[in-house]
């Protein structure tokens, strides 16, 4: 499983043996049953980790609501960005929808990388560079389309994830209530077919 960090992190720019030897050597697999909490409000997140195996989600409470804020399915990166950047307790949960195993590296063990190994800042900031890409993207989508582009979009960018995961939490992460998300599928599958 480990190897699949390696191939992602390659991925993002090509390193040399000895730093893939040493991410091999701090890399630790943790495995987690659906429904499980990998990370919880109050926590801070020192780790950040490849789902190798299965899907996970980020959520927060919002009065009293459970809102969706990722999917990161196998090949993502799992982090509470926040709480990680900071090193300080993040107000985000992350959870295994399906069991889960991740590779992970803890956030100390990163840092030392950064200073050991020049080559494996562009790993992180490709790694960066595309989180942020991905918080905009969804940002754009919440605040500027329809219904209907939100659950085309929900489509082209996690096409696999329908059969998944939970229509409740496909709402929330869309910014609609589930009765919304029931009436555009419906909908937009009529109009598909």
């Amino acid at each position: 499983m480990t190897e699949k960090l390696i191939e992602k992190l390659n991925c993002l720019s090509p390193m040399s043996k000895e730093l893939a030897d040493r991410i091999r050597s701090v890399a630790q697999l943790f495995t987690y049953q659906a429904g499980d909490l990998i990370l919880k409000e109050g926590q801070v997140c020192d780790k950040a980790c490849l789902v190798a195996k299965g899907l996970t989600r980020s959520f927060y409470i919002n009065e009293g609501l459970d809102i969706t804020s990722r999917f990161m399915e196998e090949g993502f990166i799992v982090t509470s960005w926040i709480s990680y950047y900071t090193q300080k307790p993040g107000n985000e949960f992350i959870e295994a929808v399906e069991d889960t195993v991740l590779v992970c590296v803890s956030h100390s063990d990163i840092q030392q990388l950064y200073i050991d190994f020049h080559e494996f800042n562009i790993n992180g900031r490709r790694q960066v560079e595309y989180a942020f890409f991905l918080a905009e993207q969804r940002t754009q989508m919440l605040r500027k389309h329809t219904a209907e582009e939100k659950y085309k979009f929900f489509l082209d960018n996690h096409p696999g994830l329908l059969q998944r995961v939970p229509l409740k939490h496909i709402a929330t992460y869309l910014g609609m209530s589930q009765e919304t998300l029931s009436r555009v599928r419906s909908k937009y599958h009529k109009k598909s077919s």
